[in-house]
């Protein structure tokens, strides 16, 4: 089945690069969304294009978008088992973005029927996908993160409330996981409406100058709602101003990190996780065997 162009996601003056003869279509796709819990998720900008788009006709192009991220694939290789994918935003190529692989995977399944197994970045790092009830389901390794008194010492000036912890992968193009000192709520609850409501970390205020200048790595804010095994809930926000996002509307590449500190820290392998950025998300996700699958 051929898919429309979505001129949706467009401006109202249709912009030049839309007449370039190696764009082939583009629509947008939405994920972690969740309407009952007033929760918007994220969204990207789906360009499917022919042979000759250069990376900076690509980077041009994610520059005229108003999407957090903007995911390119060949024509050529998404009918295929494998299939390169790459995601920019409007300043720089991204180099792990799980909402966008997840949009562009449920982008091709419900307009074509079908899409990869496997997406590869160009890192060769290599994004899985699993299809269940006709929706995506993605697929990652586990990062681990160390603890890193050093991360609490340059982050310190960053952020309002002072940091208990500090878990950091690699010092580039990592992740850190902060928790802070302060408990904002003193008791959990198990109802997810009324969790999603507290404001804990979103009180929480960010110098982005100083965390661009002081630290390499992308910095994930973390609050453990409920650690019952049925019903866990976690709440996070993501902060990258060194990679050209302040924070992160909706972030699935961050759950290979969290997941394994949640089981390390609390015996966790699923959760829901509440991203409480000015949209929202919901992110659910297990952990088996230093596997993540987000959905």
């Amino acid at each position: 089945m051929q898919a429309k162009v979505n001129t949706l996601c467009l401006a109202k003056r249709k912009p030049k690069w839309l007449t370039l003869r190696f764009i082939e279509l583009t629509s947008t796709e939405s994920v972690f969304y969740s309407p009952a819990h007033n929760l918007k998720g994220s969204s990207a900008l789906i360009v499917i294009y022919k042979n000759g788009l250069t990376s900076k006709t690509m980077q041009y192009i994610a520059s005229q978008s108003t999407y957090p991220a903007t995911v390119f694939l060949n024509q050529n290789e998404i009918t295929k088992r494998h299939c390169k994918i790459r995601w920019f935003n409007q300043t720089s190529e991204i180099k792990r973005c799980g909402h966008g692989t997840l949009a562009a995977a449920n982008f091709l399944i419900d307009h074509f029927g079908y899409c990869p197994e496997v997406f590869t970045s160009m890192s060769n790092e290599r994004f899985t996908i699993r299809v269940k009830k006709q929706r995506a389901q993605l697929l990652l390794k586990s990062i681990e993160p160390k603890k890193s008194e050093l991360a609490i010492g340059e982050l310190k000036s960053v952020f309002s409330s002072a940091i208990k912890a500090a878990y950091s992968t690699g010092d580039k193009n990592g992740y850190t996981v902060v928790l802070f000192s302060k408990e904002f709520n003193k008791e959990f609850s198990k109802e997810f409406d009324k969790s999603v409501k507290k404001d804990d970390l979103k009180s929480v205020h960010v110098d982005f100058k100083a965390l661009c200048a002081l630290h390499k790595n992308a910095v994930i804010a973390l609050s453990i709602k409920n650690k019952d095994k049925k019903n866990a809930i976690a709440h996070f926000r993501y902060f990258a101003p060194q990679f050209g996002v302040n924070e992160d509307s909706a972030t699935g590449s961050a759950v290979s990190v969290i997941a394994p500190l949640l089981f390390r820290l609390h015996g966790l392998n699923k959760a829901m996780l509440v991203q409480q950025s000015n949209s929202g998300a919901l992110l659910n996700y297990e952990f088996n065997n230093a596997k993540v699958v987000i959905y």
